[in-house]
């Protein structure tokens, strides 16, 4: 469970041998192909054979795009599955296929095809060109190929443009006939000698009258239009015969979706070519492999007489790729997440964290038992019956499993239909089986939300803490993880206790317990959250009590710790004092004490001398040096000369007051976002129950009221499945990666692609 382990090899090999032993590579699938670091990057030159690939490519597509659309409908459908070859046995077939031939064969076809496409085009716009001009009773030619006029065949857009243009044309010996009239809009034929030309053209510009190019056409429009039916009808018998020969080529269909699937393996072999690094007559290849892959490629490389294989030391800066690996449960939701990113090789692997929640959250957004048996049932049946091996069945598969517990859960079974249907016994079940109803009383299921998001958010953090910690980040586990998982914790314990949740017992040392755990890590979070570069171990303690003890006297000013005052204060003053030795000590150590240090060194002294004069009774008759508010200057005053003197820490105390800041805000808005798991359970419920309302409203009419409440039924019901399902997975998918993988997953690793065959309609096993 989690990640493989990897080594790095290196494969020399013979030139002669280069080519099959990269197919076997291919085909086995098993090795993480990286470049070889040159002194001088060689680019690849473009082979012949590249092109000529290319081309086939080209064809390949073509070719089986033409040919699907005259193939059959194809045995499965929707979920029809990949025919399996062998390896040895997929490239045997695409050999013996006589593909040259058979690629020329189909491109007459669709050449054929496409000179017919072009014809029918042609004497459509003909036809719709010629369509308005029956009624001229001589071919358009004439009417242009005379010796002294000219003609242009009109077509004018309303009757403002047709006066027009007829007062324009009287100034000029011309002759103008309307040969067919629609509404506004009408077909012209204007006749003027030649030496007139220019002038009509400018008319006829100047009244926006649009010319029709028919001078082309040599017959009358009759006769061209009757010819250019026949020629259409021809088209068809042509196209006929066509559809006849493609039914046949496409027999042939499935050889040809092989060879494409062959050769775009082909293509991905020769871009690893540029990985390599070459000599004048051997090749290297450089790679990682799974240790439980490693002997496969042994026996591989062996199967080659000059070809080797070596175990390879990583660079120290090197990323090593990784590998996912998780049990059969567990390994579909790997596809989840690849989708967010690859673990930085160091950290766990989060999908085992991440995959029951995924499932149970996705069936919190359904809650309905009918859909999940529904689909439960349907999954079941691609995986196991159709054979498909799709991870997103697997996923809805155990998204159906858990929608069925929390559908019966809040008794919802294709929303109220046992209401409707009144079976005693159907009802009894649903009873015996609830826990709330959440269209009744949704207050549990709003609670239970907001559990949940609080507990995956706590589990976390956890990880995070445990993660850093067995990768050594022991700064990032313990001062900046752990102390938030306590605050939480312990608020979620103080909150509880409070509000009568937990036993009454627990309002005397254990709630006192949890607020001193809370402010103490808030100590913690506030003094070495967000640190840059290294931290002074001396600083740090020093800082951190004292912030910590500023923290508990301002607990204590608000009257939630039963601790004496003068005992507070007098931690306080305590670590103040050593807070202004140790920064004097700094001061003079290092050289930082400058006048600023100096002024408030001396202010701060003055009030650590006056408050503890004042607690010891030295001036009774003046509260002010006995009470809280010189408190607060006397902290404030020790706490700037502190900052002053001990360089960098005030930038680190700033980041953490803002990190606990946005963490105490931010809390609230993740757990928040949990709510859509009962926003979407309870749209689910409620359109269920609309649709079997509007069923039930067909219950009156004669014959056909059961066969309108099936269609009503089904169709309501399918649609409410398939888009709660589509809401469901996305919100699920949204709670993971915004709210509870940012948590404690950092990523940013190079995932293991192995060199492997990517086919789409054949299915490649290996070798017999």
């Amino acid at each position: 469970m989690g990640t493989a382990r990897v080594e790095k090899v290196l494969i020399a090999t013979h030139l002669s041998e280069r080519d099959a032993l990269m197919q076997r590579l291919q085909e086995e699938g098993i090795l993480h192909i990286t470049r070889i670091d040159r002194e001088e990057e060689k680019k690849r030159i473009e082979e012949k054979g590249d092109t000529d690939l290319k081309q086939t490519l080209a064809y390949l597509n073509q070719t089986t795009s033409f040919l699907s659309a005259y193939a059959g409908k194809r045995k499965g459908g929707l979920f029809s599955t990949k025919p399996s070859l062998p390896a040895d046995e997929f490239r045997r077939r695409v050999e013996e296929f006589d593909l040259e031939k058979k690629l020329d064969l189909v491109s007459e076809l669709t050449g054929a095809s496409a000179g017919l496409d072009a014809e029918e085009r042609n004497h459509k716009t003909a036809l719709e060109l010629l369509g308005p001009w029956v009624d001229l009773k001589h071919p358009p030619s004439d009417y242009t190929n005379s010796i002294l006029t000219d003609a242009r065949f009109l077509f004018i857009s309303n009757t403002e443009d047709a006066q027009s243009l007829r007062k324009e044309l009287d100034s000029l010996d011309t002759g103008l006939q309307i040969v067919k009239e629609e509404n506004e809009t009408a077909y012209a034929l204007v006749i003027f000698p030649r030496a007139e030309e220019d002038a009509v053209e400018d008319i006829l510009k100047a009244c926006g009258v649009k010319t029709v190019q028919l001078a082309g056409f040599t017959e009358p429009v009759k006769n061209e239009i009757r010819k250019r039916l026949k020629l259409l009808e021809a088209i068809k018998s042509e196209r006929v015969k066509l559809r006849e020969k493609a039914s046949e080529m496409s027999a042939e269909l499935s050889g040809f979706e092989t060879a494409l699937d062959l050769y775009e393996n082909e293509g991905y072999l020769r871009q690893e070519y540029s990985k390599m690094d070459e000599s004048e007559e051997a090749a290297f290849i450089q790679g990682w492999v799974r240790i439980d892959d490693r002997k496969r490629l042994d026996d591989t490389v062996a199967s080659f007489s000059a070809s080797e294989v070596q175990t390879v030391k990583p660079r120290k800066d090197e990323k090593i790729p990784v590998a996912l690996e998780n049990s059969g449960i567990i390994k579909p939701f790997e596809m989840i997440m690849k989708m967010y990113g690859t673990p930085d090789g160091i950290e766990a692997d989060p999908t085992p964290f991440m995959a029951p929640f995924f499932a149970l959250f996705f069936a919190l957004c359904l809650t309905d038992a009918g859909y999940g048996l529904v689909m439960t049932l349907v999954t079941a049946y691609l995986i196991w019956v159709r054979k498909m091996k799709g991870n997103l069945f697997w996923i809805l598969f155990y998204g159906g499993i858990f929608t069925i517990v929390t559908g019966a859960m809040t008794g919802s079974w294709f929303g109220n239909m046992p209401d409707f249907l009144q079976i005693p016994w159907l009802m009894q079940f649903r009873d015996a089986l609830i826990w709330f109803d959440p269209l009744k009383n949704p207050m549990p299921f709003f609670y239970l939300s907001l559990g949940l998001g609080f507990f995956q958010m706590l589990f976390g953090i956890g990880i995070a803490v445990v993660d850093g910690i067995r990768t050594r980040r022991y700064g990032a586990a313990l001062f900046e993880s752990l102390p938030w998982l306590l605050i939480f914790i312990s608020a979620a314990f103080i909150a509880g206790t409070l509000f009568g949740i937990l036993p009454e017992a627990f309002k005397g040392l254990p709630l006192f317990a949890a607020i001193i755990l809370i402010i103490v890590s808030l100590g913690v979070t506030l003094v070495l959250s967000n640190r840059p570069g290294p931290t002074p171990v001396t600083s740090s303690i020093i800082l951190w009590a004292a912030m910590t003890a500023a923290l508990l006297a301002g607990a204590k000013g608000m009257g939630i710790l039963p601790i004496k005052g003068i005992v507070v204060k007098g931690i306080l003053v305590g670590i103040l004092t050593i807070l202004w030795l140790y920064a004097v000590y700094k001061g003079f150590t290092e050289h930082t004490l400058k006048i600023p240090g100096i002024v408030f060194g001396v202010l701060g002294l003055a009030s650590i001398g006056l408050h503890i004069a004042g607690l010891l009774g030295a001036f009774e008759g003046v509260a002010f040096l006995r009470g809280n508010l010189l408190l607060v200057i006397m902290f404030l005053l020790n706490l700037v000369f502190a900052l002053v003197v001990l360089k960098g820490w005030g930038g680190r105390i700033i980041w953490g007051a803002y990190n606990i800041y946005s963490n105490t805000t931010g809390v609230l808005g993740i757990v928040l976002s949990y709510v859509r798991l009962m926003a979407l359970g309870m749209v689910t419920a409620g359109v269920a129950a609309a649709f079997n309302q509007i069923a039930w409203m067909f219950t009156g009419i004669p014959v056909v009221s059961i066969i309108l409440m099936l269609v009503v039924l089904i169709i309501g019901h399918v649609y409410n499945l398939v888009m709660s399902a589509l809401s469901g997975f996305v919100h699920t998918l949204r709670l993971q990666y915004v709210e509870y993988l940012p948590q404690f997953f950092q990523g940013g690793g190079t995932p293991f692609e192995p060199f492997e065959l990517k086919t789409r309609y054949v299915k490649v096993t290996r070798r017999k």
